[in-house]
């Protein structure tokens, strides 16, 4: 069986609109375990694992705005936010959370323009770092982006975008991708 339950509650700090919800996850059933000593090899047979009963992961929502246009609601600062918490076995992650920043309109002579910046962690499970790290060492994983949504046109939206990645990989260099949307609306 599998158990989700979601609440979520609105909020008016100082007269700016929120909200905040928590969602909290569980399953019945019996998954491979990821901790390296559940692992063994048996001559004849192979290799065998046992089983680890049960999973559970709980996540919070938040958002918040941080400034909104008194004339124009559509001008506006939000934060949002979410940070989540596992078992970490059989979960490869443990926990993991991000943070960003989302405005729309900022500038007021590009009132249709709208930018963010954010930043990610994933934090890997100590049982899944231990089980792969002898072939492939691992760290846990964050990065962040930042981007710019410049509408040229009511129907045609260019948006340049950079984001930056520490891979999970310790092998791996940290990945810089710059990218470039355009999004025309009939």
């Amino acid at each position: 069986a599998v158990v989700i339950g979601y609440y979520r509650f609105f909020t008016d700090f100082n007269c700016l609109p929120g909200s905040h919800g928590i969602l909290g996850e569980y399953s019945t059933r019996n998954y491979t375990s990821i901790d390296p000593l559940d692992f063994y090899f048996i001559p004849d047979v192979g290799l065998v694992t046992s089983q680890q009963a049960d999973t559970w992961s709980l996540t919070y929502f938040g958002e918040q705005k941080l400034w909104v246009d008194g004339c124009d609601p559509k001008r506006n600062l939000g934060l949002f936010t979410s940070w989540g918490i596992s078992d970490g076995n059989p979960n490869p992650v443990r926990w993991g959370g991000n943070v960003s920043l989302q405005g729309s309109g900022l500038v007021s002579c590009r009132p249709s323009d709208s930018m963010g910046v954010a930043y990610f962690y994933t934090g890997l499970s100590n049982d899944f770092q231990d089980l792969v790290s002898p072939l492939v060492p691992l760290q846990d994983v964050q990065g962040g982006e930042l981007y710019y949504n410049i509408a040229v046109t009511p129907a045609f939206n260019l948006t340049p975008d950079l984001q930056i990645i520490q891979p999970a990989n310790v092998g791996n260099d940290t990945a810089v991708v710059v990218g470039m949307r355009g999004k025309l609306t009939f």
